[in-house]
């Protein structure tokens, strides 16, 4: 066998070597992630916000649309604080008619 074949062989060991080195890696990452995701699982979920307000983007920017009860499935949000809701509510921004923030916190528009 010449030189250029015995360098070529070479490299298709090399080449096999870091496919089978790739395999596994591929399989080490797959454990981990369903390893991962088990943990996730048992992990129980973060408590609701107190509060949330819903917003709309406008030319403006972000305009409060409606708050909601932290639990209130009628409506996604960002946390806020009670007083902030108190202001926003004072503010004319609309209650949800589902959870009635309004009611909760004792504010009557």
């Amino acid at each position: 066998m010449g030189e250029l074949e015995a360098r070529l062989e070479s490299w298709r060991a090399v080449a096999a070597w870091l496919a089978w080195q790739q395999r596994q890696a591929a399989q080490t990452i797959a454990a981990l992630e369903a390893e991962l995701a088990e943990v996730q699982a048992r992990r129980p979920p973060p408590p609701p916000p107190e509060w949330k307000v819903e917003g709309i983007r406008t030319g403006s920017g972000v305009k409060g649309l409606r708050v909601h009860a932290g639990d209130c499935s009628m409506g996604r949000g960002k946390p806020t604080d009670a007083e902030q809701v108190r202001r926003m509510l004072a503010e004319g921004i609309e209650p949800c008619p589902y959870c009635s923030p309004d009611n909760m916190l004792g504010v009557t528009g």
